[in-house]
């Protein structure tokens, strides 16, 4: 989606107004402040608005909210209120260089479930993006599968933007993450389901967020592989016209040689990894290599770079992964098997250890960076609230970096609220402090004596 520039919240709670400047030199944006300032409100309001989650914009008191975006485009909405209740909202957005804003009005009782559950098939559960996942078959679900369940939209603005091309355009890439890091690995629950839920785990399933992140990434490696193969079954199909029709061209050997070695050890660095399931034997000749031989080693070592590249992206989100865990669990190892499972085995003796094994904290950590990893997309705002939940103070030390490089790979907005210095670790330029409001005084008259008090009571 595109990029936040400046967010504003007035009224918030009715007297709190909040002005967020996000990093110009960075992905990641730091909120940080006193308690009861509204840093979890603001990360979910933000989330609410990016989504177009009308009941969760209508739960919290506020009355207006601005996002600026680094293009230009300003996206508003008002909260409407008549005694205490809200009876609507008004949405408007204005294109770069634009005099006005164009807007819709949104009625809030449109919006009301009347309190009916959800109910929701055993295999399926909700991401933090909002995908719905197929725990049958471990992906996630097409759209058309989501209306044939009759699943909620991932997103209000498909009824709302209709008819809209301002707003449609507006929202057409909105993309928002919610992480709160005190429930990452809840089991989800949707209305009354807890009885299919309880059900469902007898089978042997472990229905937690933890397990449905780790099994995207076996999602994604399948379609990583089966990309790969279509590639080399291509380049198998045309090898011989292309041999041909390089017939006349010049290749110098020193070149050749030092391409080679490049692709091979890339190749034996994925193999490593789990990635490429099977080795390549084919060697560089010792001896000086004849004109020939050389254009029909280049052909081979295009075929065998094209085969390769499907497998990169996820190659450097494993890396990544990767090496965030080794350098913070201890004793233990990541690694993928051959189905392209996330696991772990001992550094001391080799053995497996099992995911649920892991400490509370490790967990916790593993939970975020593979969702992020492998859940977020691309372009999306990640919004997390006190990451430093569960983390050592090492962590603590190490988050903004290891953040950074996530966001990096997958393309991330980043904002962040916390207390703590040490996730802070001396990166204050990325900080943008919420100061305390001036609280109304009291209109409730104070009690003069102990009697009077204890009358009360």
């Amino acid at each position: 989606m595109r990029s936040i520039s400046e967010v504003k919240i007035d009224g918030l709670f009715g007297y709190v107004d909040q002005d967020i400047i996000f990093s110009e030199n960075s992905s990641t944006t730091i909120i940080s402040g006193p308690n009861g300032t509204g840093k979890t409100h603001f990360l979910r309001l933000l989330h609410a608005l990016i989504r177009l989650e009308i009941d969760n914009l209508a739960s919290v008191e506020f009355s207006k909210i601005e996002v600026k975006f680094t293009d230009g485009w300003i996206l508003k909405i008002d909260q409407k209120r008549t005694e205490g209740d809200v009876e609507g909202f008004d949405l408007s957005a204005k294109r770069p260089g634009g005099r006005k804003f164009q807007g819709i009005e949104i009625p809030y009782r449109v919006h009301k479930s009347g309190g009916e559950s959800i109910e929701m098939p055993d295999w399926v559960a909700q991401l933090p993006d909002g995908n719905w996942y197929d725990q049958r078959l471990e992906r996630i679900m097409h759209p058309e599968m989501v209306r044939r369940y009759r699943l909620p939209n991932r997103y209000h603005q498909v009824t709302l933007v209709r008819g809209n091309p301002w707003l449609t355009e507006i929202y057409k890439d909105a993309k928002s993450i919610l992480v709160d890091t005190q429930r990452l690995d809840a089991i989800p629950q949707y209305g009354n389901k807890a009885q299919n839920r309880t059900a469902y785990m007898k089978q042997g399933a472990v229905l937690t967020r933890i397990r449905l992140y780790i099994e995207q990434v076996a999602a994604q490696l399948e379609d990583a592989r089966r990309a790969s193969l279509e590639e080399s079954l291509d380049a198998d199909q045309t090898f011989a016209a292309r041999v041909l029709q390089k017939a006349r061209t010049t290749i110098n050997e020193k070149d050749l040689k030092e391409r080679y070695q490049r692709i091979a050890e890339l190749h034996a660095e994925l193999h490593a990894s789990g990635l490429s399931v099977r080795r390549t034997d084919v060697r560089f000749p010792e001896e000086k290599t004849t004109p020939t031989e050389r254009r029909i080693l280049n052909v081979f070592l295009d075929d065998w770079q094209r085969k390769l590249i499907p497998l990169l992206p996820i190659h450097e989100k494993l890396k990544s992964l990767r090496r965030i865990v080794e350098t913070k669990f201890i004793g233990k190892e990541l690694v993928l098997t051959s189905k392209g499972r996330i696991g772990f085995k001992s550094k001391v003796n080799g053995r497996t250890v099992a995911v649920t094994s892991l400490s509370s904290g490790e967990q916790h950590l593993l939970a975020m960076f593979s969702m992020l990893l492998f859940s977020a997309e691309k372009g999306a705002v990640v919004l997390i609230d006190e990451p430093e939940i569960s983390m050592h103070a090492t962590w603590k030390h190490s988050f903004l970096d290891d953040i950074g490089e996530v966001a990096r790979l997958s393309d991330l907005q980043i904002v962040i609220a916390t207390h703590s210095s040490a996730i802070i670790n001396g990166q204050w330029d990325l900080v943008q402090e919420i100061e305390p409001p001036e609280v109304p005084e009291s209109s409730v008259e104070e009690l003069d004596t102990e009697e009077d008090m204890e009358g009360e009571i």
